[in-house]
């Protein structure tokens, strides 16, 4: 067997062996860079790079500047000190000449920063230097469109972040600013009175990261003045980006056939990874079935009876979908009398009869309504007409209009969830979705009752005994069911083991298919106005999701660089 195993290994070397040289010589694995705004439009740039570099004699930036975007104040350090600046870059310099020196060295389209590898090995390099005339005045706005990191790297980073911030101190938020990102997947927003934006995934060489922003003016007192408007640079800017879907169809295909391209010509290495991360992903598995099964089956309501711990805590570790809570909420009015189903039959085109399933208000019980019921109850008493009967039509409109309602009802059990949780302190940090390693013992126990009450409402038929303690709770167990997804094949496995309870489980069947599609209803539309807002958000400039196409009439960095 260890035979195989070393035969396997043996082929997997050899089959990555040729790809792997050039994939892995040198890598940057940090790029964290800071850009401050001084009042005349110039700019500081620091970048600070982490990373391996195996082979090459230099680092190089290449700048596609136009003649206003001059630099000066170069300066480079890595973790031995300070390097000396040189007027005349030579990029034809020795390894050993280059060493320890950074300069400027000039091109046709503008020019580059280098610097010297200086030592072979794990390295952090600090490349600072200031830029004049970067934020243009235009008849608007004051901004600029500014590519921070450019395409066609050979020497790509991992992760990238950028921070944008005013010399004088004045916060940069959403009220005095817009912010756009182009050229790689990521976030950028507003945070701590800052520009900031983030990659999600490693930067390829088809990325790149452009940032576009603008201020209001009176803020800023730029040197160079443009004639024209900041809309302009905008417009030119969301060409191809997802940011204006008119003009996106084309340049997604381009970046189509640029991802196509890059897959085929370094494919065995991603295939790689992909295997690696698929092995780490299983053994994640594993563990966590190893974690279940040292707990067993747990036949009882979990966390002392607190549902929305269970639903805080089967949300962190990926156990229930976002917004569980509401299907539960929905069939608890049900069950109170609160809602109740109303079916109707109407006729239709060619005399065709179509069912269909309404909620009618039964009323307010203040005496058995907890403080969720009572919320869900208002909620749903906004959304149904005078007749006091929720319709499908009715409840689509509501949710896309009242949105922040439901989700302030979600995230109301999720936030009491998490304080029930820290006050027995279960998690030693908050992560979503989170590792076993982030549980406390405390902590370990209470997901240990989640996660074996769901094995064993999976196993129900292998497991339960007929005619014992399930059966007081039997509409708990149910509920507790819809919470996790598997209520449906639960309530049949009922029906097969208690006889006696066939009509009970088929009234209460009929309840949670009411509530799961009436949730279903609320949700979706929910989740639709939430995702409408958030593009009309990033859009307009206020953040979020960064485009992958667009950012065209970048000024600042180019294409290229790297090592070399």
């Amino acid at each position: 067997m260890r035979k195989r195993v070393k035969g396997l290994i043996l082929c997997l070397v050899l089959l990555f062996a040729l790809p792997l040289p050039a994939f892995a010589a040198n890598q940057v694995d940090t790029m964290d860079i800071q850009a401050v705004i001084y009042q005349d439009g110039s700019m500081s740039i620091t970048q600070n790079w982490s990373g391996r570099f195996e082979e090459g004699t230099e680092v190089y930036i290449p700048m596609n500047s136009p003649d206003y975007l001059t630099i000066s104040e170069l300066t480079v350090s890595d973790q031995n000190g300070s390097y000396k600046t040189v007027p005349d870059w030579n990029i034809d310099w020795s390894f050993e000449e280059k060493a320890r020196k950074c300069g400027v060295h000039t091109t046709n389209s503008g020019y580059e920063i280098c610097f010297g590898i200086s030592r072979y090995g794990q390295n952090s390099y600090t490349i600072a230097y200031q830029l004049d005339n970067v934020i243009g005045g235009y008849s608007d706005r004051d901004g600029v469109n500014f590519r921070f990191v450019n395409d066609q790297m050979n020497t790509t980073p991992t992760d990238v972040t950028v921070q944008i911030r005013l010399a004088d101190g004045l916060p940069i938020t959403d009220e005095i600013a817009d912010v756009w990102g182009f050229g790689f997947a990521g976030q950028v927003g507003f945070e701590n009175g800052s520009i900031v934006a983030r990659t999600d995934n490693p930067l390829r060489a088809e990325n790149h990261v452009t940032v576009l922003f603008n201020l209001n003016k009176g803020i800023l007192s730029p040197s160079r003045q443009e004639s024209g408007s900041f809309e302009e640079v905008r417009e030119t800017a969301f060409k191809g980006s997802d940011y204006d879907n008119a003009g996106s169809t084309g340049e997604g295909v381009s970046t189509l056939a640029a991802i196509a391209v890059t897959l085929l010509s370094i494919g065995l290495p991603i295939g790689l990874i992909i295997w690696i991360r698929r092995i780490k992903k299983k053994r994640a598995e594993k563990k966590r079935e190893r974690f279940a099964e040292k707990f067993g089956y747990f036949r009882d309501i979990p966390n002392d009876g607190n549902l929305s711990a269970t639903y805080a805590l089967g949300r962190t570790f990926d156990l229930c979908e976002d917004g569980a809570i509401l299907t539960t909420g929905m069939l608890r009015l049900i069950q109170l009398g609160c809602l109740s189903p109303v079916e109707t039959q109407k006729v239709g085109f060619m005399g065709k009869s179509k069912e269909t399933v309404s909620l009618r208000l039964m009323g307010i019980r203040h005496d058995q309504m907890n403080e969720y019921d009572e919320y869900l109850y208002t909620v749903l008493e906004g959304a149904a007409g005078s007749d006091a009967t929720l319709q499908a039509k009715e409840l689509e409109r509501f949710a896309n209009k009242k949105d922040r309602l439901l989700r302030a009802y979600i995230e109301k059990h999720d936030s009491a969830g998490r304080a029930w949780l820290n006050q027995k302190h279960c998690l030693k940090r908050w992560n979503v979705p989170a590792q076993l390693s982030d549980l406390t013992p405390a902590g370990e126990q209470e997901l240990g009752e989640l996660m074996g009450l769901k094995r064993y409402l999976t196993d129900f038929s292998l497991v339960a005994e007929r005619g014992v303690k399930e059966m007081p709770i039997w509409q708990e167990l149910l509920t507790y069911a819809m919470l996790f997804g598997i209520a449906d094949q639960v309530a049949e496995q009922m029906k097969e083991l208690y006889p006696a309870l066939s009509s009970e489980l088929a009234d209460y069947s009929y309840s949670m298919v009411t509530a799961y599609s009436y949730h279903h209803l609320l949700y979706s539309n929910m989740k639709q106005a939430e995702e409408q807002r958030q593009q009309e958000k990033r859009s307009g400039g206020g953040g979020g999701f960064t485009s992958f196409g667009g950012g065209g009439g970048s000024i600042g960095g180019g294409s290229g660089g790297g090592t070399r």
